[in-house]
């Protein structure tokens, strides 16, 4: 069978997912293994979140319910929700749901791209985005995130966009460095893309903040373009495997996304969209669960300070922090971060995910999400101090 693409499926792999399979597979043959590697939370739901999906999985008109552009009661509490939190009006039907985000954006990048168009995508990046423009058979741009300040690097912005440039992705607090994009840098990216493209700015962890509020792309007013805000239940809300994601969409969007998703999905579980309602009452969730991450982040800094050869970039926000490790590995001769990565899980039983999946080749992400992270950082000190 020949494929009709040059994507080489292999090299694409998201290492992350190969970095959990040996974990498994360790854990399986009893070894005491440490994940840093899934966006998923260790703590288990909130109670509430799973009585609303059990009272809806044993009510069958609500468990059949059948909406491709979501359950009209989940749009109409997105709806309040941003309202009361960033005193916005959106109305319910410019959100369209999804399982997850990663779908939706597969699904904005073939309706927005054409083989001729570009995207501007920061670096690094969360792959998903990089993978989703490779499907649209689209030329890929990037822009600068700097490691050390955190801050969008404007000359690499201004220098990427180019009139071929139809979409541009921000990721704040972004994945895997962490990093907040502030208003003022949002709004001088549009000033600079000034309505020729579409900026889609993925907000999935912009609850889980440590030093300050992230800003949403909601707030801003008088924008030049058009932009699309993504957000998910999967981080903050910790239903990473109940699948439940949204867009917030301009009013030319709507009927070209809910059509893709009567024929591509026909429709989200509603059982999960029921829990999402529920979930959406729970803000004290998501400020505990950013107090723990918090907490884990900064014992990571500390703990490295007196580790050599490994540079930790101070995370602002999400899931992750990332350690720059070229100088250990050029002094140790490993050409990559998945051999690095599978060196540690070998020695330590610390599964951490190869920054190349995210453009950081010489890199690692660490997931905050396990019940042993402080164990786990203990042990890749050692590993890297021996």
């Amino acid at each position: 069978m020949q494929l009709r693409t040059d994507i080489d499926f292999y090299e694409q792999r998201f290492l992350m997912f190969v970095l959990d399979q040996i974990a498994h597979d360790l854990e399986r043959d009893g070894k005491d293994v440490i994940r840093m590697t899934l966006g998923k939370s260790e703590l288990p739901l909130h109670p509430r979140i799973v009585a609303a999906m059990k009272e809806a999985l044993e009510d069958f008109g609500l468990s059949s319910q059948v909406f491709p552009a979501g359950l009209p009661e989940l749009k109409d509490k997105l709806s309040e929700y941003y309202r009361k939190r960033y005193d916005v009006d959106i109305p319910a039907r410019r959100f369209i749901i999804g399982a997850g985000t990663s779908s939706i954006f597969r699904n904005l990048f073939q309706l927005l791209l054409k083989e001729e168009d570009e995207v501007l995508l920061p670096s690094p990046y969360y792959s998903l985005y990089r993978f989703s423009a490779l499907l649209a058979g689209v030329k890929i741009r990037y822009y600068r995130i700097d490691p050390d300040t955190m801050a969008v690097d404007m000359q690499s912005f201004r220098e990427n966009v180019t009139p071929r440039t139809r979409v541009v992705v921000i990721n704040s607090p972004g994945n895997p460095l962490g990093n907040i994009v502030s208003r003022d840098e949002m709004l001088e990216m549009d000033a600079i893309v000034n309505g020729q493209a579409v900026i889609v700015h993925d907000e999935i962890y912009g609850n889980m903040s440590f030093d300050s509020e992230s800003f949403s792309s909601v707030q801003l007013r008088g924008a030049r373009s058009d932009f699309i805000t993504t957000n998910a239940f999967s981080k903050g809300y910790r239903m990473y495997a109940r699948r439940v994601g949204y867009c917030i969409v301009p009013e030319p969007l709507i009927e070209p996304m809910t059509v893709v998703q009567h024929h591509t999905m026909l429709t989200v579980d509603p059982v999960v969209q029921h829990g999402a309602i529920a979930a959406l009452d729970l803000p004290d969730e998501v400020g505990q669960l950013a107090d723990l991450y918090r907490d884990r982040r900064d014992y990571t800094v500390e703990r490295f300070k007196s580790v050599p050869d490994v540079k930790v970039n101070r995370s602002h926000g999400s899931f992750y922090i990332t350690m720059d490790c070229s100088v250990y590995m050029n002094r140790h001769g490993m050409e990559t971060s998945l051999e690095l990565a599978t060196r540690i899980i070998e020695s330590t039983g610390v599964a951490t995910v190869p920054g190349s999946d995210f453009g950081m080749p010489e890199s690692l992400r660490l997931s905050f999400s396990s019940s042993k992270y402080k164990e786990g950082i203990d042990r890749l000190a050692a590993f890297f101090i021996r």
